[in-house]
């Protein structure tokens, strides 16, 4: 194992509760450490250049699936720091996987290949695979909406979660899909207030927004948004729907709505989003199953020297009730790839072109 010296330790107490309800504040004694590790890869070169965004942790948590567009899947042993393995897969055929936007290990190991408007379910050994469309003429139910093409979705045995919207762009809940019949229950959701204001429009019809993120804690879906310091609660039981607000020291409660939203040339919107980025921008929650927290980054400007943008990256944990129990600073990016194992948070970093992950250790 390749082990860097540790990088931050912070001993915090701090009083973060519910802001609505200051009777529920607790003080919580909370450290962490973070080392930096490395993979070895020996004589291979690993695909980063998507910053493991096509990436899935494995059931037991040993093992990170890295996908390239080479339609390899790189085997990641993350007890000793190795790669294992390559695995050559085809693009189309019985078992072909497409072009993938994103993939998943489901909670029985399956490997879910995830493609524009379809779902591509593995078995664990690459042997078997079974092809699901997700058009809106292929599933009853969903009409006059779509699922919305690259918004994060999740499967749950044999169901899958995803946001649908109008044919206009304009997102509205969530989406409950059957892949064994293709039936779809829609629970609506006040999704398009949330997105509407920082909604960019490119031309006449190309809207562009950040992807809202979905988080599956046991019976519940965590949606929420870059834009508000929040949360949906969806409980896939009872179909009800809890919205937790939160209060941060550290940076603002929500993002500034944008004076201008239209462009006409993809220049022009790319600087409306870059000045945009000035502004905090929440992340999505991350669970930790070993100690039934989650966490979640976020980030804003903190001042500019020159030409160059300093930010300020905070990190929040909260009990599995979503109860708010401690913010600090951190100096890792908050948007890479991140996922828990064993109890800690790996955050993904490039080291010279090579594999590494900041690790996070936490004591309450």
């Amino acid at each position: 194992m390749k082990k860097l010296t540790p990088l931050i330790l912070l001993v915090l107490c701090l009083a973060c509760g519910n802001p609505t309800d200051k009777s529920n504040q607790e003080e919580v004694n909370f450290t962490f450490r973070v080392d930096t590790v490395m993979v070895d890869a020996g004589e291979e070169i690993l695909f980063l250049q998507s910053a493991l965004s096509h990436s899935s942790l494995s059931v037991d948590q040993k093992k990170l699936f890295n996908f390239s567009p080479k339609s390899e899947l790189e085997v990641i042993d993350l007890e000793s720091l190795k790669l294992l393995d390559k695995i050559a897969t085809d693009k189309e055929g019985p078992l072909g996987t497409g072009w993938p936007y994103a993939i998943q290990v489901d909670q029985t190991g399956n490997m879910v290949f995830y493609g524009v408007e379809e779902v591509r379910v593995f078995s664990s050994d690459l042997s078997s695979m079974k092809r699901y469309q997700l058009t809106t003429e292929a599933l009853s139910g969903l009409e006059p909406e779509m699922l919305s093409m690259f918004n994060p979705k999740i499967t749950y045995g044999n169901l899958l979660y995803g946001i649908y919207e109008t044919l206009e762009q304009v997102p509205q809940g969530i989406a409950i899909v059957s892949m064994e019949d293709g039936s779809v229950k829609k629970i609506p959701l006040d999704l398009a207030g949330r997105i509407a204001p920082y909604t960019y429009l490119l031309g006449s019809d190309r809207k562009v927004f950040e992807m809202i993120n979905l988080e599956l804690v046991d019976k519940s879906l965590i949606l929420s948004t870059a834009y508000a310091n929040e949360a949906l609660i969806l409980d896939l039981e009872s179909d009800s729907v809890t919205v937790k607000t939160f209060h941060s020291e550290l940076t603002s409660d929500k993002k500034k709505i944008p004076i201008r939203t239209s462009a006409e040339t993809i220049n022009e919107i790319d600087d409306l989003i870059k000045e945009s980025k000035k502004d905090v921008t929440f992340g999505q929650f991350y669970f930790d199953k070993m100690h039934r927290r989650l966490v979640r980054f976020s980030r804003e400007l903190d001042r500019e020297i020159g030409d160059s943008l300093i930010f300020r990256n905070v990190l929040t944990v909260f009990d599995k009730e979503l109860n708010q129990l401690a913010e600090t600073e951190v100096s890792v990016d908050p948007f890479s790839k991140k996922f828990f194992k064993d109890g800690k948070l790996y955050s993904y970093i490039n080291v010279e072109d090579e594999l590494g992950f900041a690790v996070f250790t936490f004591d309450f």
